[in-house]
Parts: C-alpha cells; sequence; structure tokens
C-alpha cells in the first residue's frame, strides 16, 4: 500500500473533473484506485470470457507453470482498466477508443493480488479540424508487491474544448 500512496500524491492535486483533449501534456500521469482481485472475480470471468483451465481448474492450473490458479491477462486488462475510467477523466469527453497498439502481460495475476498503476500520457495527436484528438497512454499494472503484471499502450479520440463536432 505504500508503493500506491506515494503514487497517488501527485495526482491528487488534480482530482475532480473530466479532461478536454488540450487539457492533457505528454509525461502527465494518473494513479487509479487499486483493486483487488479475488478468487470469485477471476472465476467469474473466466466462465464467462476466458474458459480455461489455468483459471478455472485448481488441479489442472497447481501442475502448470503458475502453480495455481491465475487471471485470465484479458481479466488483468479490464480490471485495471475499468479503475481508469473511473476517475472521470475522460467521461463525456471521450468519443471513442481507436486502438490498442501493444499488450503485455509480464507476470501473472493471482487470487487475491491487489492491482495498482499508472496512466500516462504518451503523446497527443490533433485532428485535422481541430475539433478533435487523439489521446495516447500507456497504462502499467503492478501488483501489491511492485512487480509489473501488465503494460499496455491506447489511442482513444477525445472532444477539444470549442471542438463542434460531438462524435
Amino acid at each position: 500500500m505504500v508503493y500506491y500512496q506515494k503514487l497517488q500524491k501527485e495526482h491528487r492535486k488534480r482530482e475532480g473533473r473530466n479532461l478536454y483533449f488540450e487539457e492533457y501534456y505528454v509525461g502527465q500521469k494518473f494513479y487509479p484506485e487499486p483493486i483487488a482481485i479475488t478468487q470469485e472475480d477471476i472465476e467469474a470471468f473466466a466462465k464467462r470470457y476466458d474458459p480455461l483451465p489455468l483459471h478455472l481448474d485448481p488441479a489442472y492450473a497447481k501442475t502448470g507453470r503458475f502453480g495455481g490458479i491465475i487471471a485470465s491477462g484479458f481479466h488483468t486488462l479490464c480490471a485495471f482498466w475499468s479503475q481508469w475510467v473511473r476517475m472521470g477523466k475522460g467521461g463525456t469527453e471521450v468519443l471513442a477508443g481507436v486502438s490498442i497498439d501493444s499488450l503485455h502481460w509480464t507476470a501473472p495475476v493471482y487470487p487475491g493480488d491487489t492491482l495498482s498503476g499508472e496512466v500516462e500520457v504518451v503523446d497527443l495527436i490533433p485532428t485535422p479540424g481541430g475539433e478533435k484528438g487523439i489521446l495516447v497512454v500507456r497504462a502499467t499494472a503492478y501488483n501489491q508487491n511492485g512487480t509489473a503484471v501488465m503494460d499496455v499502450q491506447v489511442r482513444s479520440l477525445h472532444k477539444r474544448r470549442n471542438g463542434s463536432d460531438p462524435a
């Protein structure tokens, strides 16, 4: 928890509202609230979206390379991304997702792990006409021990403050 509290210091100064495209800057960092990953969460996600034995069958998972049940990588992505969205920085200013440029799962997520991390603005690309812009962020999630478990780079289309085109 100390790791997370240290990361939160800078962010707390800027909390509280959605941001338009031009209010972001390259190097800006945000620190979503931690999220606990439970055995029940892993099982529910896996049953619905990724029903592999390494996520659902304890006997099978125990003999595998991770020594037990692990969360689906997509569960890890969705759980961490949900915390970023809940921060409310995009809100109605996000018009659409554009792409996932890269996605790497760098360590397993086990039942009982708590994910925290950062979302950093790595590029800002104004669109022709100027009413929108593409925000490029890199999100890195860590477990409670500070081990990186996921790294993803995502592009999304955002409103500009004086943009007239709603989509």
